[in-house]
């Protein structure tokens, strides 16, 4: 018979840096989770793929591209309550988590399922430029064609063309082409988050997607 080692089930709040309006989650996981597995854990509430991590715990940083990340578990930082930690979820976009130890409880024997308990807004897409370009994806939505108008996009251009009167008009064309571009690019992401939005539903249940990886 396999006796199961005691954990404590830890009580923590994320709340994901420079991004308004906030978008925060609460976990109870496992202290005997290592970094790997909260990584998995974390993007499974997410709904987000695996892109890399970085923890900064006491002065230290451990990330996804070292080996000696893989044996260090949430136990041996002994965070105590109120403390905190860093975790930057994607290795592009860079999206930064401060973590915060609410609480930590006895585990309960066969008891280990991490839960998410409670949330504040969605999560934004994966991959939209992180902090920086959600931001611009939420101006857009806010503003519409109004963030820059036909007019306003010419005003521009012609400075820049006044400012360099030797550059060939084939420059211009290009970077009209590009705002254009990144403008539709906006677009097509805000028509994304919507499904981003619907994540919220998973709040308060266990993380069966997590446990379905691990088991499967």
């Amino acid at each position: 018979m396999s006796i199961q080692a005691p954990f404590k089930r830890l009580i923590l709040r994320a709340v994901l840096r420079s991004v308004s309006p906030m978008v925060i989650r609460v976990l109870a996981v496992p202290d005997s989770l290592d970094l790997f597995e909260f990584d998995e854990v974390f993007r499974a509430v997410l709904g987000w793929d695996n892109i890399g991590f970085l923890f900064r715990v006491h002065g230290q940083e451990f990330n996804s591209f070292r080996r000696a990340t893989r044996s260090r578990t949430l136990r041996e930082f002994q965070l105590r309550p109120t403390e905190t930690f860093r975790y930057t979820c994607g290795a592009i976009d860079l999206w930064e988590w401060e973590v915060r130890l609410l609480d930590e409880e006895p585990g309960s024997v066969d008891d280990d399922v991490p839960l998410c308990l409670g949330g504040r807004g969605a999560a934004p897409p994966q991959f939209c430029g992180g902090p920086t370009g959600y931001r611009l994806m939420l101006k857009r939505q806010r503003m519409g064609e109004a963030m820059c108008t036909p007019v306003q996009m010419e005003a521009v251009v012609g400075m820049l063309a006044a400012s360099d009167p030797e550059a060939p008009p084939e420059t211009w064309r290009s970077y009209r082409e590009l705002l254009n571009e990144g403008f539709a690019s906006l677009d097509r992401r805000l028509q994304e988050s919507a499904h981003w939005s619907r994540s919220a539903s998973t709040w308060r249940k266990p993380i069966s997607a997590w446990r379905s990886a691990r088991t499967g």
